[in-house]
């Protein structure tokens, strides 16, 4: 009796440990699917995001452009990982991270009951425990860009009165090169699950085609950001 028990133990100890390796310590843990790479073929190299190619011509200039995880090309469904790409009005965009594969992931209200207010259906979301960063490589310059977010942490006791800090930092073609320039932003708590705000970089007409997202440090903060309705405008 006592070598089962010990058995069991050893299973659960196993289960929790994927689970944390895998998961979202924060909130309810989403099924993780391995990406197809008949579907997602963007990689990095050395860490450098690889900008993507694409088949259409050019986009004009001031074309706005959406990437909502709903409307672009090819599909996707809950539980697709990155490294992965979405084309959208003839804009490709690659989603990499240094901690792939399998940082990030396709997921929504239905695979997570996250409520969250300001994203639409499908969203990108943090897989991991430790703290990611998102790559954003565009197959064209952009000069402007905007999406909305949630920081997945608490408000309370223990936790946080300020939602932690997202940056987003812009660079031409190399995450080695100098940056173009950095901004910062935080959510508000509200009745959604996490707090939420929106992000918004206007490059002041220089061209730049590779973001780099991350939450900043924190005491007590969250490790694990989501964001959704990426909206740019083209070079």
């Amino acid at each position: 009796m006592k070598k089962i028990i010990l058995v069991l133990l050893v299973l659960i100890v196993i289960t929790v440990g994927v689970i944390l390796i895998l998961g979202n310590v924060f909130g309810f843990i989403p099924i993780i699917a391995f990406n197809s790479t008949k579907i997602n073929s963007p990689s990095l190299s050395n860490n450098e995001p690889k900008i993507p190619t694409s088949t259409s011509p050019p986009v004009a200039p001031l074309t706005t452009v959406i990437f909502d995880f709903d409307r672009g090309t090819p599909t996707v469904l809950e539980g697709y990982n990155t490294p992965l790409n979405q084309t959208s009005g003839g804009v490709t965009a690659s989603f990499s991270s240094a901690s792939d594969p399998s940082a990030f992931s396709i997921q929504s209200y239905k695979s997570t009951f996250y409520t969250l207010s300001q994203f639409s259906n499908k969203f990108l979301y943090d897989n991991k425990i430790t703290r990611d960063i998102l790559y954003i490589a565009f197959s064209q310059p952009i000069t402007k860009i905007n999406f909305t977010f949630a920081s997945v942490e608490y408000e309370g006791p223990g936790h946080l009165e300020n939602p932690s800090t997202l940056k987003l930092t812009a660079y031409i073609n190399s995450i080695h090169s100098t940056s173009i320039d950095s901004v910062f932003a935080n959510g508000n708590f509200s009745t959604s699950s996490f707090p939420e705000g929106t992000m918004s970089f206007n490059s002041g007409g220089k061209p730049f085609n590779l973001v780099k997202i991350e939450l900043l440090h924190q005491v007590n903060g969250g490790t694990d950001f989501l964001i959704d309705n990426i909206v740019v405008i083209t070079a």
